[in-house]
């Protein structure tokens, strides 16, 4: 499983002052691991999170000590999408854990080139394993799927030493049969007459 390195300082000014010091505020905390509140160069962030942080070990120095984490949480700038806060989790090489994988999509669905619909409802599924065990990602072959076709999670490859706790008969993916096409004109026309004259009051002769 790939690993990262980052090293990080423990904080005492709050966010906004260590932004204004190119680095990014963070927090580390754990099973028996008190939370410290670090601060880490931006540049060493930016080139992080270009890499894909999901479910990857980090090697990380708070100050004199060295913790594995995870990232639990990353939050961006909604305009500039700069990185404003990372939240680490402390793990257990030794003791299992709940994870999300991501599922991929690859291949091209024949139902898609048809005119389907193509619908993911699920994106990822939940593991329970050892933090060196956890899978970067799943891939779900799609390359047979016709309209009216679906695939669940008992359809995906999950090899590997971990437990798949996501319900197998989940639907993942399934291609949609595309829209009926709009009426016509003339049918639509022909539809508002009768409408309207369903509506209309009947006349009553006059005395």
């Amino acid at each position: 499983m790939k690993r990262y390195t980052l090293k990080a300082e423990i904080r005492t000014d709050k966010g906004r002052q260590v932004r204004r010091d190119a680095l990014v505020p963070g927090v580390l905390y754990g099973r028996g691991v008190e939370p410290i509140h670090l601060a880490l160069p931006e540049a060493d962030v930016n080139h992080f999170t270009q890499h894909g942080t999901a479910n990857m070990l980090i090697d990380l120095t708070a100050g004199k000590k060295k913790y594995t984490v995870m990232l639990k949480d990353l939050q961006r700038h909604r305009v500039k999408g700069d990185v404003l806060h990372l939240d680490f989790y402390a793990v257990d090489l030794e003791q299992k854990l709940t994870a999300t994988v991501p599922i991929h999509l690859v291949g091209e669905s024949p139902g898609v080139t048809e005119g389907g619909v193509l619908q993911q409802q699920t994106r990822e599924i939940e593991v329970r394993c050892l933090p060196t065990e956890i899978p970067q990602g799943f891939e779900l072959d799609i390359s047979s799927i016709a309209i009216g076709d679906s695939r669940t999670v008992a359809d995906i490859a999950t090899l590997g030493d971990f437990e798949v706790l996501t319900p197998v008969t989940e639907v993942v993916v399934s291609v949609l049969a595309p829209r009926l096409e709009e009426k016509d004109d003339d049918e639509l026309e022909t539809e508002e007459t009768e409408e309207e004259q369903a509506e209309k009051p009947e006349e009553t002769e006059a005395e």
